[in-house]
């Protein structure tokens, strides 16, 4: 493997230094749990976390953390008000239910989830769909800010520049993927007050966390997921969810024991683009936060991972374990060729009603939003320590069996 960081600026070099001059960040910025804890109290004035067993995830998150991730000064700074945010956030829902305990009563219908590996067109088909004001696709600062959210205070430009400061740390992540207080996001923001959530294992170097989310029963997160979805639609507001995150290929089962009426938007591309690329993402968003980042495991790990999981989704399919007549399947290059056609086309599997003039809001989405609009993300598979034939023959099984078109080598 080739892969570096991409260079720092030189204000975020200067910062990483004062927390070394000053005998480590730790010594600057407290990761401590009962630290955490009482700054969400007094930011909130309330004290009762609520039920369950979230203060052992909490504890193993805090710890890893602390132990293994190697956080610089700007990385811990990041981490902490995350982590005062979800606990605050935790506080709130609690202190709502128990004041109006008929809000989780309430039924989630259907909910969409679009599904797919990371860098196949999730997001994308996520912004293009939420265009449409009859779907309800809740916005990064909703799921940061609920409580203000629920009661009609908007926060999106507060929650914007807090989620765009990742630009600032390292632009070349922009790149890659564009942050935003106002645009859609992914599942995992809603399952941070539970501290099940592979936000944290994806932007830090925690192993241990790692572990013990793959250890725990991933129904708990989908329970607290549907509660929270509650509390947003007893604002008011359209209850059609569209919701997206990569990371539910892996929880499937439980995402359907959890929401038996689901349907699944499931994406499609070649996995010589989508793997590359999604290393690269990977090492750089923890280079945000950490100090080191080695990417060298990353090579055997991610690959093998996908192949395994795409394999159990087939089976499950076809099997029945998983109701196939929930999915629909989308491919990366007709979302990219025909934004609002491949979205008509998806309506129509749903049952939706494709109004002109959600077809006007998505063509109109599609042309401000060109491909590479916010710079071009360079990778490879050389790069990542991946060999072109060896993943070709990997993957194979997955491309024949969904009819994925393999795309140029030049373009590898």
């Amino acid at each position: 493997m080739s892969w570096t960081p991409p260079k720092r600026p030189i204000w975020v070099e200067r910062l990483i230094e004062h927390g070394e001059t000053a005998g480590g960040a730790e010594n600057l910025v407290s990761l401590e749990a009962e630290s955490l804890l009482q700054a969400a109290r007094r930011a909130t004035g309330l004290a009762d976390f609520g039920e369950g067993d979230w203060r052992t995830h909490f504890e193993v998150l805090v710890r890893s953390l602390e132990e293994e991730s190697k956080l610089h000064l700007v990385g811990r700074n990041i981490v902490r008000t995350e982590l005062v945010l979800a606990l605050g956030n935790r506080l709130g829902l609690a202190d709502l239910w128990r004041h109006q305990p008929e809000i989780l009563e309430e039924p989630v219908e259907s909910p969409v989830f679009i599904v797919g590996s990371p860098r196949s067109g999730t997001s994308i088909l996520h912004e293009l769909m939420a265009c449409d004001p009859a779907s309800r696709c809740p916005a990064m600062w909703e799921m940061q800010r609920p409580i203000d959210a629920i009661q009609g205070r908007d926060r999106g430009q507060s929650i914007d520049h807090l989620v765009r400061f990742w630009h600032d740390v390292q632009p070349e992540y922009e790149t890659m993927h564009e942050n935003s207080g106002f645009l859609p996001n992914e599942c995992i923001y809603l399952t941070l007050p539970e501290f099940l959530s592979v936000h944290w294992s994806g932007n830090h170097v925690v192993p241990s966390y790692e572990k013990h989310l793959q250890a725990t029963d991933e129904r708990i997160a989908y329970r607290y997921h549907r509660r929270f979805l509650q509390s947003l639609q007893s604002g008011g507001g359209s209850r059609r969810w569209l919701l997206k995150a990569p990371s539910h290929l892996f929880t499937l089962p439980e995402l359907f024991d959890v929401y038996p009426d689901a349907r699944i938007i499931r994406t499609h591309r070649d996995p010589l683009k989508t793997l590359p690329s999604a290393i690269s993402l990977m090492g750089t968003i923890k280079w945000i936060r950490c100090r080191e980042v080695d990417m060298a495991a990353a090579a055997t790990l991610v690959p093998a991972g996908y192949a395994y999981i795409f394999q159990k989704e087939i089976e499950g399919r076809q099997s029945g374990a998983l109701p196939d007549d929930r999915f629909i399947d989308v491919h990366f290059d007709d979302v990219v060729r025909d934004p609002a056609g491949t979205v008509g086309a998806v309506y129509q599997r749903l049952g939706w009603d494709y109004t002109a003039e959600a077809r006007r809001l998505i063509e109109s989405y599609a042309e401000a939003k060109p491909k590479g609009s916010r710079g071009v993300h360079r990778y490879s598979l050389a790069e990542v320590g991946l060999d072109a034939a060896t993943e070709r023959e990997r993957f194979a099984f997955y491309t024949r069996h969904f009819g994925v078109r393999e795309e140029s080598s030049a373009a590898l």
